[in-house]
């Protein structure tokens, strides 16, 4: 097996917690989802916390909730950046709201604050900052101009987690964060997301959207255990109430477990993420005149979901391809603009800076359960393929590029 972006390693706590569920034969929403929420929620510094199926789930529901909450109509506009994962663009239009993208800061690669504002119209409802590749956005410039045009603010925390801006957790910013539990996450229970917000209306609906719209008088077979009399022929008058179009979005007990165990643990594997990462910076350091390495903003802490990579003047493909022979598993840094399905909405050109990521970025992993001699393998291939091939070059097939 080759160098991966992503890891998974079973231990003895998941299985415990996995066995527990087993042992009871509870596998729906029950008391392991709601310690999972809870300790979730408090990390991230918010009151309530809501479970789905993914992180794409997640935000759709955040965004749907939203739009109930402050009677948004349809065709209203929503700001995203021009660099994202298509789930971020995919959950506006099924909300059938518009997306209106602002290119990317060229050394972060997230949205870049100082265009947004040129973006706001009489129909903008709000802002969906993304935190790419493990690291926070600018959220307090963000939540500056959310605030003077009254936008609202979903956060697409969904490759980032456990991590601080400006002293606080993200996620916390806005109105709701979303995030993912899939594979090659921070966190990963296989499938999953976690929308927190301290607002409980939002949370409130979020939990009724999850729940094919239902009543939220009855969400869980555990609403009825205590209730008595009156309040029990009330919650069973209701149990089949569904007050809104909703979606099929749980999540089971199990991989509530599995991300419960993981909790245990997010400190250490937050810092030897970014071990690997400052070493892997060490290593191609030399490289500079080539290839963009990453940087962390300051008064900002990076969770290093990934380690994302961009070539200076030439095309990826060649480099790609190399480290693919050699074993080393690269992707695409979340190309948007070009993608045949948003075929007439967007055009690549407009957004030089996604123009540039699109032709030129790619990542590789970081993540804990890589070695130093899995670093030091993915720099030998790396410095392998750039050595090759003089800057010159490099500089020459740009300039026939931009021509």
């Amino acid at each position: 097996m080759g160098v991966g972006v992503g890891t998974f390693t079973v231990t003895r706590r998941m299985r415990e917690l996995v066995n527990e569920v087993l042992d009871t034969g509870r596998i729906s929403y029950g008391p392991m989802s709601r310690e999972f929420e809870y300790q979730f929620a408090r990390i991230h510094q918010s009151p309530f916390a809501v479970l789905s199926n993914s992180g794409t789930s997640s935000l759709h529901v955040a965004i749907q909730a939203l739009k109930e909450l402050n009677g948004w109509q349809d065709g209203d506009e929503v700001i995203v950046p021009s660099v994202t994962f298509v789930a971020t663009i995919n959950v506006i239009l099924h909300n059938r709201l518009t997306p209106v993208l602002v290119d990317i800061d060229p050394l972060y690669y997230e949205i870049d604050a100082a265009l947004i504002e040129r973006a706001i119209t009489p129909r903008t409802r709000a802002i969906v900052p993304v935190h790419l590749f493990g690291q926070p956005c600018d959220m307090t410039a963000v939540m500056d101009i959310a605030r003077r045009h009254v936008l609202k603010v979903v956060e697409d925390s969904c490759e980032c987690m456990f991590v601080r801006h400006a002293g606080r957790m993200v996620g916390s910013f806005g109105n709701v964060g979303c995030f993912s539990t899939y594979v090659a996450h921070l966190l990963t229970t296989g499938v999953g997301g976690i929308g927190v917000t301290a607002d409980p209306d939002l949370a409130a609906i979020m939990r009724s959207l999850v729940n094919h719209g239902r009543d939220g008088i009855y969400i869980s077979i555990d609403d009825d255990d205590r209730a008595r009399g009156d309040e029990l022929r009330e919650i069973i008058s209701r149990r089949f109430n569904f007050e809104r179009i909703g979606h099929s979005f749980r999540i089971t007990e199990l991989e509530a477990a599995l991300g419960l165990a993981q909790l245990e643990d997010w400190r250490s594997m937050i810092a030897q993420r970014q071990r690997n990462a400052a070493r892997l910076t060490a290593l191609l350091s030399d490289l500079s005149p080539r290839l963009q390495l990453p940087a962390v903003r300051p008064a900002t802490e990076h969770a290093w979901m990934m380690y994302p990579i961009a070539l200076r003047y030439e095309n990826k493909t060649r480099l790609t391809a190399h480290l693919e022979s050699a074993g080393i598993e690269t992707r695409e840094m979340l190309p948007l603009t070009n993608q045949p399905a948003y075929a007439g909405m967007f055009r690549e050109s407009d957004y030089p800076v996604a123009e540039w990521i699109n032709r030129c970025g790619f990542y590789v992993g970081c993540h804990q359960g890589l070695t130093d001699a899995d670093l030091q393998f993915i720099s030998d291939a790396i410095h392998g393929r750039l050595d090759s091939e003089s800057i010159a070059h490099a500089e020459a097939e740009y300039a026939i590029h931009r021509a």
